[in-house]
C-alpha cells in the first residue's frame, strides 16, 4: 500500500508554488500511489482562484484524494472550491475525513481554531476516539501541525496544541496509528509522540530554514519535497521525494 503526502503549497499569484504542485503532480500519475493526502496550506490570503487551480490539478489524478486544511486556509472557500476532490465527514464544522484503502484505515483530523493561527487537536478528540474504536487494520493519521513542538520559535507559537491530550487517548486504543504524518513545518522532520512516529511532509512552497536554538538564518538549500508512505505487513517505511525548484525552462 503506497500512501502519498503532498503539504503546504501556499498556492499565490506568483504561481510558483503551483508549477511545483504540476511536477509533483506528473511525478505521482506516473509513480500511481494507492491515494493521496494534502495535509493543508493549499492557498495563501484566500485567494479563490488558487483554490480552483489547485482543484484542477488533482482532479486530474485517478487515485482518491483527501484533504485537510491548514492554518493558513480560508476553510469554507477551500470547502466549496474542493468539493468535487474531497470528502469530508461532516457538511459543516470540522473537515476531518476517515477513509479504507486496502486493509488500511485513513484518518485526518481538523485541527484548525476558527480565527486564530494556532491549532489544537482537543475539541477533536471524542470524534477521534470514536472513530478509532472499532477499527482493527493499521491506521494512519493525519493532521496539519503536528502535536508538538518542533523547536523553531515561529512555528511552535502557531502550532497544534495538547498534543499530551491526544496521546493519552490514544494510548488507551487497543490499537495505535503507524504514525501520525503532519505538514506545516516546511520541511521533513522526525519524532514521537510517546511511542507513535510522528512525521511532518516538505512543502512545495520554500522551505523554513532551521532556526533551532539561536543558530542565525543560514541558506536553505532544500528543494520542494513530499512523502511516499509505504505500508507493508504492519510496518511503515517513509520516502523523501525531492522535485526540482523549476523545471529548467528559461
Amino acid at each position: 500500500m503506497l500512501v502519498a503526502q503532498i503539504s503546504d503549497i501556499h498556492a499565490g499569484p506568483d504561481l510558483s508554488s503551483l508549477q511545483a504542485l504540476e511536477r509533483a503532480i506528473g511525478w505521482l500519475k506516473m509513480f500511481r500511489p494507492d491515494v493521496l493526502v494534502v495535509t493543508g496550506d493549499l492557498v495563501d490570503d484566500g485567494w479563490r482562484q488558487g483554490y480552483r487551480l489547485v482543484a484542477e490539478s488533482l482532479r486530474s489524478l485517478d487515485f482518491p484524494v483527501h484533504l485537510l486544511p491548514g492554518n493558513g486556509d480560508d476553510v469554507q472557500m477551500m470547502r466549496s472550491e474542493l468539493a468535487a476532490v474531497g470528502t469530508w465527514i461532516n457538511a459543516t464544522g470540522p473537515m476531518h475525513f476517515r477513509a479504507a484503502v486496502d486493509g488500511l484505515a485513513l484518518f485526518g483530523v481538523d485541527v484548525t481554531v476558527a480565527g486564530q493561527s494556532h491549532g489544537d487537536v482537543l475539541p477533536h478528540l471524542p470524534w477521534l476516539m470514536s472513530a478509532l474504536a472499532d477499527v482493527t487494520t493499521p491506521a494512519l493519521l493525519f493532521m496539519h501541525q503536528p502535536p508538538f513542538t518542533i523547536g523553531i520559535e515561529a512555528l511552535d507559537r502557531v502550532g497544534c496544541r495538547n498534543g499530551s491530550a491526544l496521546f493519552s487517548a490514544l494510548e488507551t486504543m487497543h490499537r495505535l496509528p503507524l504514525a501520525i504524518l503532519c505538514g506545516h513545518v516546511h520541511r521533513p522532520a522526525f519524532g514521537r509522540l510517546g511511542i507513535i512516529p510522528v512525521q511532518t511532509c516538505g512543502s512545495l512552497c520554500p522551505p523554513n530554514p532551521l532556526l533551532l536554538e539561536g543558530r542565525t538564518d543560514l541558506p536553505v538549500i532544500d528543494a520542494p519535497s513530499f512523502l511516499v508512505h509505504e505500508v507493508n505487513d504492519g510496518g511503515l517505511v517513509s520516502h523523501v521525494v525531492s522535485i526540482p525548484a523549476s523545471d529548467g525552462s528559461a
